[in-house]
């Protein structure tokens, strides 16, 4: 290792700065600080990035910013390993993590087929029978087929008694006198009333069940590039993008609790937050680090 890290941590030890305070006054992570004390220069999200924090943590210390470049242009430049190869490293294992998650995943969406199958599957309950028709209380019967064939009997005629004359002796008979007996006729049946017949209850179908909408996720955020620009997030504490991305370059990412995110080059990008727009965090070259929760994701500027 050079004096170069070593001149760094001398600075800021004989100043007597914690490296949280500087990493709170020049927007850069401890992480970064470090690699710089170190000479870890892998660590550093590489290209003008490093050089600007550079500049910047030597501005801090009171230290010579240009020769604290011009010494790390030299030092960089004897590292044994490219930083593009460490970044393709990063990105594989990056996509080992994800490809990790994808039987877990698809052994839950089986889980959740079989679950839907058994509940719209399952027996689903019969309408009862309609109940039987219940005979009218009080219905007049009907007259037996034969009772209604017979022949209607005509009653005998009665005898004419002859009037008593005044001698005592009865009146010759003029004709018999008659009385007309009423006619007798059959009794007329009663047509049994009609019953309605009850249409059996409407019974719903259980069978159906009713599939409830997934919860949207609580943060959205939009990265809408302008110039070459350094970008990490974390999404829920998984690592969704690390990564430069050039001009023109837009990146969505959703998160339930969480989403943490470094530029480094602030006035690269333009940021959204659920859909509102928060503009750049800095000016051109400066590093920024956010922490987006539901509970400050509206007050942000």
């Amino acid at each position: 290792m050079s004096n170069f890290g070593a001149t760094f941590r001398k600075a800021r030890e004989a100043a007597g700065l914690p490296l949280e305070k500087i990493a709170a006054e020049t927007r850069i992570s401890t992480r970064f600080l470090l690699a710089i004390e170190s000479e870890d220069f892998h660590l550093l999200p590489g290209g003008i990035f490093n050089r600007g924090f550079v500049r910047a943590y030597a501005a801090h210390l009171g230290l010579d910013p240009d020769q604290a470049v011009a010494d790390y242009s030299r030092v960089s430049a004897a590292s044994d390993e490219p930083l593009e190869v460490l970044r393709d490293e990063e990105r594989a294992s990056t996509r080992r993590a994800e490809r990790s998650l994808y039987p877990i995943a698809a052994a839950i969406l089986i889980i959740l087929v079989v679950l839907y199958y058994i509940v719209n599957r399952g027996p689903s309950a019969k309408p009862p029978a309609p109940p039987a028709p219940v005979a009218a209380a009080q219905e007049t019967p009907s007259p037996p087929a034969e009772a209604a064939n017979a022949p209607i009997e005509t009653p005998p005629e009665p005898t004419a008694v002859p009037a008593a004359t005044p001698s005592g002796q009865p009146a010759p008979p003029n004709g018999p006198a008659l009385t007309a007996a009423p006619a007798s006729t059959a009794p007329a049946s009663t047509p049994a009333p009609v019953l309605a017949t009850p249409k059996p209850p409407a019974v719903a179908d259980q069978s159906k069940t009713t599939a409830s909408n997934p919860a949207a996720s609580t943060l959205v955020l939009d990265v809408d590039v302008k110039e070459a620009t350094w970008v990490h997030i974390t999404a829920d504490g998984t690592v969704a993008l690390n990564d430069t991305l050039s001009p023109g370059a837009t990146r969505r990412i959703a998160a339930e609790k969480s989403i943490d995110i470094t530029l480094g080059n602030a006035g690269g990008a333009s940021l959204k937050i659920n859909g509102r727009d928060i503009g750049p965090l800095g000016g051109s070259g400066k590093v920024r680090e956010l922490k987006i929760t539901p509970e400050n994701a509206s007050r942000i500027q």
